[in-house]
């Protein structure tokens, strides 16, 4: 990754990565937050108008820098992400972690890591689900499954 500095001047805002273009910071962010939220929309690889006026921040003129950069194209409702190597690897991702929380809840229980993080978190060494948040607050299920949906997930 070629940071502002290797690129010469104050460019602190871009970065680039190996095979993508240079993109500002939050082009970058939108680009993988889409790629995570298109997969979990179940249509990888379509970032929808929805989505993207769902957030808080502007991001007309973000969406623009990636169709600009090639990375993005135009659909009815949203983009379709031309740059599929990253939602290739989201989605494998997704279906590896799928697969080892269903065989943690078979088993009916996680394995905790002992990988003796200092941050305070007990991560399972199988699926990678936190077990233990550093405050003690629940983060997953006993019997092997995750805590569930989060309450904004839900539907009316």
């Amino acid at each position: 990754m070629a940071d502002a500095n290797a690129l010469g001047g104050d460019h602190t805002s871009f970065i680039q990565f190996e095979g993508m273009p240079v993109l500002s910071r939050v082009a970058f962010q939108l680009h993988s937050f889409g790629v995570i939220n298109s997969i979990k929309d179940g249509r990888p690889g379509f970032v929808s108008d929805d989505y993207l006026n769902a957030i808080s921040a502007e991001t007309t003129t973000t969406a623009l820098e990636l169709e600009a950069a090639g990375m993005w194209e135009r659909r009815d409702g949203g983009y379709f992400i031309v740059a599929d190597e990253m939602v290739k690897m989201a989605i494998d991702f997704n279906e590896q972690s799928d697969r080892r929380e269903a065989e943690c809840a078979r088993r009916g229980e996680h394995l905790p890591s002992g990988d003796g993080r200092e941050s305070g978190w007990v991560i399972c060494g199988h699926c990678g689900i936190p077990l233990k948040r550093p405050d003690g607050g629940p983060v997953a299920l006993p019997g092997g499954g995750p805590l569930g949906r989060e309450p904004r997930e839900e539907g009316p």
